[in-house]
């Protein structure tokens, strides 16, 4: 519940940061305080980084589709969409992980659970979007497609990530914000991040999202795999939306519409139906 509800707390803190910062430097800023805390974390510890060629390029690709580019991607939409919104959609991601898992590895194939579990889940999705697509509200539909396709980029990067098991996860999650931070540099315009403003509210979201819900959420996710193992981490899935929905309406008074809310029992309806039957 503490991860969910860290993790919750990262939408709040975009859509904050995002009236002073653009959505890159959001991404950039966010992706770049994280690294050097668990670089520290890495040389405390004395992990090694791994030597081979192959590894690395795995970590490359893993650290754009994982960080850079759905860090922005959301950072992104959430101009045009508001946190809870952004948050229902990404709770989407194991629907969409049981379909390319379908695809692309031999162990996870459809059964009719699963299959019910993904069509309530894009349901829950086309509830959510729907209403925009149908008024044609332009701006509200690219922002939830790049939610979805940030997803996207994360499912991806877990079946990426699924080759280097020879390499500890603390250093492979440093590995990919380190990455994702050096892809990012050519993109910045350090005009920009010079002009950024230390001592306002937006900053202090950045650092906050940079610090807790991407570097230590990421130091607590490793301590619950490795005592409870990744299924029961699953469940952390069905609380994000609710806790990012919760922190908006604690600190911005928003609060979801109908729709997002019918949407949001759909979604966590098929992920229980997937857990009933995983368990």
């Amino acid at each position: 519940m503490l991860l969910a509800a860290i993790w919750g707390s990262a939408f709040l803190a975009i859509e904050i940061a995002l009236k002073e910062v653009s959505p890159l430097l959001v991404a950039f800023c966010r992706i770049s305080l994280a690294c050097l805390l668990l670089l520290f974390v890495v040389f405390y510890k004395r992990y090694s980084f791994p030597k081979d060629k192959n590894s690395w390029f795995i970590l490359v690709i893993a650290g754009m589709l994982n960080n850079a580019i759905p860090f922005f991607l959301i950072s992104w939409g959430q101009l045009y969409i508001n946190s809870s919104t952004a948050a229902i959609l990404l709770s989407s991601g194991p629907f969409i992980a049981l379909v390319l898992s379908h695809f692309v590895t031999n162990d996870e194939k459809f059964s009719l659970f699963k299959l019910i579990s993904v069509v309530l889940g894009f349901l829950g999705i086309f509830v959510l979007v729907g209403g925009d697509i149908v008024s044609q509200r332009t701006d509200a539909i690219y922002g939830q497609l790049a939610v979805l396709l940030a997803t996207i980029g994360y499912i991806s990067s877990g079946l990426l990530i699924r080759k280097l098991n020879n390499i500890n996860t603390v250093v492979c999650s440093t590995s990919m914000f380190l990455t994702g931070f050096i892809v990012m540099i050519p993109f910045v315009p350090i005009h920009e991040v010079l002009k950024i403003n230390l001592n306002s509210i937006s900053f202090i979201f950045i650092l906050y999202l940079a610090i807790v819900p991407t570097a230590i959420a990421s130091l607590i996710r490793v301590q619950l795999v490795r005592r409870v193992g990744v299924q029961f981490m699953s469940q952390v899935s069905y609380l994000i939306p609710i806790f990012a929905i919760f922190w908006a309406w604690l600190f911005l008074s928003e609060f979801p519409k109908s729709n997002a809310w019918i949407a949001l029992i759909l979604i966590l309806t098929g992920l229980l139906i997937r857990r009933i039957k995983e368990s």
